[in-house]
């Protein structure tokens, strides 16, 4: 119930759909507007190489996740209350606070994220990981899709900026409620080895990279990866424009994304558990290509909902497998390491992704902007492919053999 609450909540948010738009009514850049994806990468990867080390000390993650899950859910109601001034403000100020205070929101889930994971990983064994976030993640975007209606019938019904201040208003409570069962959960205290002795980050890297060079290779990949996610930021934005579309609409993208990941996470949780998280990204790179290339051929409305809903589908395999595949390398013990590199490293690439995005399409255009997202799809898709070894295989042979 937990995430079925914070998924309905999120959908009254959606970082690639219901922000962009919003943040094109108060200013014309791509730039900017490639700032909310930006910052949802970046505030989700960046802290948890940080937070690893201090996961490693602990015998419980309960605690940090009741704490810092509480400061994730306040700035739902921050944008509420900045949204709601935004008549008294000029466009540049209002810009700026919406940012900060969304800023604010996304950090508050990177501090919580590796608890968090950590937390599922500890009670649920690498068998089971993906039908549980697929059904989870099936429930809240089942519920998401009714935010998506609430959110089409705000937009229209109350005007400018009083319906977005009421859908985060919305969403605030929706995650309130998901709070309230958060922390209702019961983690059994697990005793851990004492890690050793604090070293330099750089220098724990290092090791890791050292010892595990298939783990080097998985990161490069993400890396690539995420760079061609800098098509997702503008899609809905490209769309509106393109077609002259009133921002109501960017609801119904908001519901096609959130059918094609409903659909997705059924199928790739099933998938993940049975023949591995490697097939997945595999499959999931490789469907990424076909939607990237639909991108510079689409002419009709209905054609460009075809194409978001398979590049959403595809995305939604990237999306399980992030929860679940890095969890697979290393040790037990290890394990918040390689989770927060996993994150941590690569999160630059999602935070300059959508910002270079927003460059080529401002001096190149859309079109430009697809085709670059296109190869990178076509370089991550080889990477995963041709040179990263399954852990699952590698690290349990005789189970696999």
């Amino acid at each position: 119930m937990d995430a079925v609450y914070w998924f309905f909540g999120d959908s009254f948010a959606a970082a690639y759909t219901i922000l962009p738009v919003f943040i094109s009514t108060l200013t014309d850049s791509p730039i900017l507007i490639g700032l909310i994806p930006a910052l949802d990468g970046a505030g989700w990867f960046l802290p948890q190489l940080f937070m690893a080390r201090t996961l490693e000390r602990r015998n419980r993650r309960m605690p940090l996740v009741r704490i810092f899950g509480l400061f994730d859910r306040i700035p739902f109601l921050l944008l509420a209350v900045g949204t709601f001034f935004i008549p008294q403000l000029d466009k540049r100020t209002a810009l700026i606070l919406i940012l900060v205070i969304y800023a604010v929101k996304t950090f508050s889930s990177g501090l919580v994220a590796l608890p968090w994971q950590e937390l599922i990983a500890t009670v649920i064994p690498v068998s089971h990981r993906g039908r549980y976030w697929g059904y989870s993640l099936i429930l809240g975007k089942l519920m998401g899709l009714g935010g998506a209606a609430i959110t089409g019938i705000l937009l229209v019904s109350i005007v400018y900026p009083y319906n977005y201040a009421t859908m985060f208003l919305i969403g605030f409570f929706a995650a309130s409620i998901s709070y309230g069962f958060l922390i209702q959960n019961i983690e059994p205290e697990i005793p851990r080895q004492n890690p050793p002795e604090y070293i330099n980050l750089l220098t724990r890297i290092k090791g890791v990279f050292r010892v595990d060079k298939n783990f080097l290779i998985y990161l490069i990949n993400r890396s690539f990866i995420f760079l061609a996610s800098m098509s997702l930021a503008f899609i809905t934005v490209y769309g509106i424009r393109k077609f002259d579309l009133p921002i109501a609409q960017s609801a119904t993208f908001t519901a096609i994304m959130l059918v094609s990941e409903i659909i997705g996470y059924g199928i790739w949780g099933t998938l993940g558990d049975r023949k591995g998280y490697k097939r997945v990204i595999e499959t999931s790179n490789f469907i990424l290509i076909i939607g990237m290339s639909g991108l510079l051929w689409v002419n009709t409305l209905w054609a460009l909902y075809l194409v978001f809903g398979l590049i959403s589908f595809a995305n939604s395999g990237e999306m399980i497998s992030d929860q679940n595949f890095a969890m697979e390398f290393g040790s037990e013990e290890d394990r918040p390491t390689y989770i927060g590199m996993s994150k941590t490293l690569t999160g630059p690439f999602f935070l300059l992704a959508p910002l270079i995005g927003g460059s080529i399409v401002q001096f190149w255009g859309f079109k430009s902007m697809f085709l670059t997202a296109m190869i990178l799809s076509i370089i991550s898709f080889s990477i995963i492919k041709f040179l990263v070894k399954d852990p699952r295989i590698t690290n349990n042979p005789d189970e696999y053999e």
